[in-house]
């Protein structure tokens, strides 16, 4: 009796074991002759090679905490401390000296000795400020050979002086202080153009941006954030969103680096500018998260099959459309997500007329499923386009006032190989974590 049942459930086993085995074999493939299809590895969004940021680095772990995001960083000095070294090495962070008011050639020898690859040099600090380089441009140019001279030694390319509106006499427009600077020293012995901004919205930061192209040299955005007039930690927070989408999108910036990713007073008093929170271990603010994992906006990075595309992490926005011409453009902006985990960022603001794009890769030609992963207070309708061209309309159903997330699925069909998806609001407003195809 004990035997035949024994029997009896290994059987039964056998069959279930059987049936996953068909499914799963179905599961491989689409049509009878074809291949099974094998998932490809995910790709991670690459690293910005403009972003960076303005600061003098505390402990290795600042480092880490924030290398994920940044490409490079300067101290406003001629070195970096040696405990650095490694670190940076490690995760391909340039350091970039500065002669802030003259040269410690002594000083920049010994960094470039430790530091072959070092490729930059910064030159004076806001020298049309009283509190800083306060130089004359007839009083740099006097400076100007020592500065040329070590560059040329070491093989360095020179950033010219950074630029802010300022307090010497008779040049408070830095633009009177570099036209008068580029008559005593050649324009040719810079490669780029250095400026500081700190009005509150990206539109004026683009502005200003724009008056120093006339150089027709690459824009360094060296020292930046929303501090001017009344700033609060939400204003800073769209600030750097709409700041950073002009930024990657803009052909005229070269790099960028933010002020500061820690201050003494800390990530909750004015002006809310702190990248990292003042604890130990080192931990990012909710603005280090938006800064470290915001897009690259790389265009060689194409998302797969069945990954969990982050919603930040599109090829373009809509911001673009301007960022080389006059004007602005609108585009959605991002935040630290309210759909646990929140450990990712989101598209928020996400209004009529916006769009982003990102980069897919399909393995076969047939109907795939779209998954949106979404929150609003009122009905949106999407535009969902591939490489140009309109292929479906979708609605996405309020999900109450309280932001409670959805994820919806809706049939798309997609060609084999690489293709750009733009998402295009056409009415209401959406926030978005995420989006996958399968």
């Amino acid at each position: 009796m004990k035997q035949a049942f024994k029997f009896k459930k290994m059987k039964q086993a056998s069959l279930i074991i059987g049936l996953l085995i068909t499914v799963l074999a179905s599961c491989t493939k689409e049509e009878d002759g074809e291949k099974p299809y094998v998932p490809k590895t995910p790709v991670e969004q690459s690293r910005s090679e403009k972003r960076g940021v303005a600061f003098n680095y505390q402990f290795v772990e600042d480092v880490t905490t924030l290398a994920s995001g940044i490409s490079w960083s300067y101290n406003w000095g001629h070195s970096q401390g040696v405990i650095f070294d490694d670190v940076t090495t490690e995760h391909q962070i340039d350091f970039c000296p500065m002669a802030w008011n003259g040269v410690n050639e002594d000083m920049l020898r010994e960094y470039v000795s430790r530091h072959p690859e070092c490729e930059y040099l910064l030159a004076f600090n806001e020298p049309n400020l009283t509190d800083q380089a306060n130089m004359t441009p007839q009083q740099a140019a006097e400076k100007w050979p020592q500065v040329k001279e070590i560059a040329d030694e070491l093989n360095l390319k020179i950033i010219s002086p950074a630029m802010n509106y300022g307090t010497l006499p008779n040049y408070s427009d830095p633009i009177v202080w570099l036209d008068e600077f580029f008559t005593l020293i050649p324009i040719d012995d810079i490669e780029g153009i250095s400026v500081h901004c700190y009005m509150p919205n990206a539109t004026a930061l683009k502005g200003f941006i724009e008056r120093f192209e006339k150089y027709n040299k690459p824009i360094w955005l060296t020292e930046f954030c929303a501090w001017e007039g009344h700033v609060t930690p939400e204003s800073q927070q769209q600030y750097m969103s709409d700041a950073l989408n002009y930024l990657e999108s803009s052909s005229n910036v070269y790099r960028y680096a933010w002020f500061i990713p820690r201050s003494g007073s800390g990530p909750d008093a004015f002006p809310y500018m702190p990248l990292l929170k003042n604890t130990y271990p080192v931990e990012l603010t909710d603005l280090g998260m938006i800064y470290t994992q915001m897009s690259s906006q790389d265009k060689s990075i194409y998302y797969v099959e069945q990954q969990q595309i982050e919603a930040e992490h599109y090829s373009s926005i809509s911001i673009a459309e301007s960022a080389n011409e006059t004007g602005w453009t609108n585009g959605p902006k991002v935040r630290v997500t309210t759909d646990a985990p929140n450990e990712n960022l989101e598209l928020y603001n996400f209004y009529a007329n916006q769009w982003v794009e990102y980069q897919i890769e399909a393995d076969r030609s047939r109907n795939y499923n779209l998954e949106i992963r979404y929150a609003t207070f009122i009905d949106a309708e999407i535009e969902i386009s591939i490489d140009g061209e309109l292929v479906k309309t979708i609605s996405l159903g309020n999900t109450t006032q309280n932001y409670i997330w959805n994820t919806a699925i809706f049939s798309l069909p997609l060609s084999n190989g690489k293709q750009t998806l733009r998402l295009k609001l056409t009415d209401g407003a959406c926030c978005i974590n995420w989006l996958k195809f399968l």
